[in-house]
């Protein structure tokens, strides 16, 4: 229920000294980190950690160690405390997770155009951006000192990338806040949970009698984490959980394969859709707060899903498939062989194409009103309603519609910097424009869970209409448009998913803290032109550091998907037109079915991401099983009161008690730095 909204005094000065010492050390301490790779680079991290559901750290770690501030005798404000969850939200996601943002942004992805073959090479070496070979080469052996001047134009692009993102896509939350957060209600799992363990450490009054579960939550946590942590550190420890047995990957993905876990291969051999599953706690736990009928969706037609791919199977289609690992099925090997991503069913594309706009549509559908409303208001003609609500809104609306068309201006200008060609920057317009950033930031507030994201196989099936196979020739535009349709959503760090979800979960932040929308927007923008202007910095400064100890990628950009390759292994457009439309009307169907019929089960979110190409990759279909279980079990037995009083602050617990063990995970990844063990 939201509390009441006023403006309270910021000590802004404290705040902004405080933000750069969280980034300069969490920028030390993430690169210490992360090359040691394994869960030290994964899971102990100052950005994200794990995937789908994809967990801030800062957003947590910065507001339970506020509670040391109780021994001076100073209680902290719910302002206060909102201020440095949003504060780790946006340092998180600005450092992001090492494997792909830190490492490849702008340091990998420089040295990626001069180790590609001359055809890419020849032509991106020619983008604003790309600092010359000279400068990029200590990286590749010894280290070196860094050639501040050169690297500034690669530091500056990677700033104005994400900044121009976060403008327009912050002006749209801020136009559709009220609808998500007031009216739809949109849930953000993440910011229930965070925000219930913040009000049990520090004491809130109103949490009082949910105290004790929680503290069951935060034991169970902080014993499995510790527990992993001590299995995969120790050979010699005992094998407490099957952790070691299962052999899951830091976020828990568990691999299908003959070299893996005999148990599940012996299942994964029969069955081709078999392909992961997930035993990520913090996983199961952030599902649990998911609504439960797009729970049970998502388990529930992935049965489905498995039961039709088998059935194609046995009539000929995957031929091979269960010579392959689940990881080959299900995303990275040809599509041909994969049970989600091939004919006949093509079930990953269908939610990803054609069932993604469709999504929009329906969304701005149902907003119409709503919408017209904040037009007419943008106008200068606005309702008594708007009269009334628009001063609890970030902005007004006439400002937030200003703000939007400015940052999608600066959008358009920044893709033509880069000799993107007009029907490209068309493509990036609605896409990264649009569609997804409003898809991510509602999937995610919905469920917690990625949607818009991954870059292999779908990420640019509109430019694949159009180019079907690839034109055998390379451009500087269409390399780097290519990298950024792909690269861009690669993560939830990767920057055209990012702010949109980071600006509303903000704006739900303020909705539980009561604090007003407007002095959180402020934060947002503050907080993030200092995470990056020390988080690029950094970036670049580890690797000429390091040297080759940094683990930069080394291959050329051909590989990826602007590569002929690469490009050619998505379906012909003649194919691909099938789960467009098929995706397409299957969700216009569930939505209104849904509307049309009180107790349709079937939720269109739920379809949308049970075919999501992170939800497959990561087998968290196997999240969502067990969270609909654990969840139905305790709305049958106590109702809703027992779901609130017990079985929210048990989740949050789970999230508080992992990120203790991230914070002992991360002292004894800088102790081993020091003294390797």
């Amino acid at each position: 229920m939201s509390k009441e909204v006023f403006e309270e005094k910021v000590n802004w000065p404290i705040l902004i000294v405080l933000a750069i010492i969280v980034n300069i050390v969490a920028n030390l301490a993430q690169g210490v980190l992360g090359i040691q790779g394994g869960y030290f680079g994964c899971i102990y991290s100052m950005g994200i950690a794990s995937i789908p559901f994809t967990m801030p750290t800062l957003a947590l770690i910065l507001p339970m160690l506020a509670f040391l501030t109780k021994f001076t005798g100073k209680k902290l404000t719910p302002t206060t405390l909102a201020a440095l969850y949003v504060m780790g939200l946006v340092s998180s996601l600005s450092i992001g997770n090492f494997n792909d943002a830190y490492y490849s942004w702008p340091v990998g992805s420089s040295s990626r155009v001069w180790r590609a073959i001359p055809e890419v090479r020849n032509v991106m070496s020619t983008l604003w951006w790309v600092p010359p070979e000279a400068a990029v080469a200590p990286t590749w052996g010894r280290g070196g000192p860094v050639d501040w001047t050169a690297w500034f134009p690669a530091m500056l692009y990677v700033f104005l990338f994400h900044f121009i993102i976060l403008i327009y896509s912050s002006a749209q939350m801020a136009i559709l806040r009220r609808r998500w957060i007031e009216i739809e209600k949109v849930p953000f799992p993440f910011a229930i949970a965070i925000w219930e363990s913040v009000r049990n450490i520090h004491g809130f009054e109103e949490v009082k009698r949910r105290k004790f579960p929680f503290l069951i939550g935060l034991l169970i946590g902080l014993i499995i984490y510790l527990q992993i942590m001590f299995t995969t550190l120790l050979p010699w420890w005992p094998d407490i959980i099957g952790w070691r047995a299962l052999g899951p990957s830091p976020n828990g993905c568990v691999v299908i394969a003959s070299w893996a876990n005999p148990t599940l291969w012996a299942i994964g051999s029969q069955l081709v859709a078999f392909m992961r599953v997930n035993v990520q706690p913090i996983n199961w736990a952030i599902a649990y707060l998911v609504p439960l009928d797009v729970l049970f969706t998502a388990w529930f037609l992935w049965i489905i899903f498995m039961i039709l791919a088998q059935a194609a199977y046995v009539m000929g289609y995957y031929t091979g498939a269960l010579d392959y690992s689940g990881c080959c099925r299900v995303l990275i090997g040809p599509y041909t062989i994969s049970p989600n991503w091939g004919p006949p069913i093509y079930w990953s594309f269908m939610g990803v194409t054609g069932g993604m706009v469709a999504f929009i549509v329906m969304m701005l559908w149902y907003a119409r009103d709503y919408l017209r409303e904040v037009l007419n208001a943008a106008l200068g003609k606005p309702s008594p309603t708007i009269r009334e609500v628009e001063g609890k809104e970030p902005v007004p609306y006439r400002t937030a519609l200003l703000i939007l068309v400015v940052g999608l201006i600066l959008w358009i200008a920044f893709l033509a910097s880069l000799q993107i060609d007009a029907i490209l920057i068309t493509l990036l317009f609605i896409f990264g424009g649009f569609i997804f950033p409003l898809a991510e930031a509602y999937a995610r507030g919905l469920t917690g869970a990625a949607y818009a994201q991954e870059r292999s196989k779908w990420a640019s099936w509109a430019a694949h209409l159009i180019w079907s196979r690839h034109p055998g020739t390379y451009t500087a535009g269409w390399c780097n448009a290519f990298i950024i349709y792909h690269r861009g959503i690669n993560t939830a760090s990767a920057g055209m998913n990012t702010w949109s979800e980071v600006t509303m979960h903000s704006f739900r932040v303020a909705d539980l803290s009561g604090a007003h929308p407007k002095t959180i927007y402020k934060m947002v923008f503050i907080f993030f032109v200092i995470a990056y202007a020390i988080t690029l910095p950094f970036r670049v400064w580890w690797p000429h550091y390091l040297g080759a100890r940094f683990p930069n990628c080394l291959s050329g950009w051909e590989c990826a998907y602007l590569g002929e390759g690469s490009y050619n292994t998505m379906p012909p457009a003649d194919e691909l037109w099938i789960p467009i439309i098929s995706g397409f009307i299957i969700t216009m169907i569930l939505y209104f079915l849904r509307m049309r019929f009180v107790w349709w089960p079937l939720h269109p979110m739920g379809f949308l991401i049970s075919g999501a190409a992170r939800e497959v990759w990561t087998g968290a279909w196997t999240s969502f099983l067990g969270a609909w279980v654990l969840k139905f079990v305790t709305l049958r037995i106590g109702g809703s009161k027992a779901y609130e009083e017990y079985g929210i602050p048990t989740a949050a617990g789970v999230l508080a008690g992992f990120v203790l063990a991230a914070i002992i995970g991360v002292v004894v990844g800088l102790i081993r730095w020091f003294i390797p063990f």
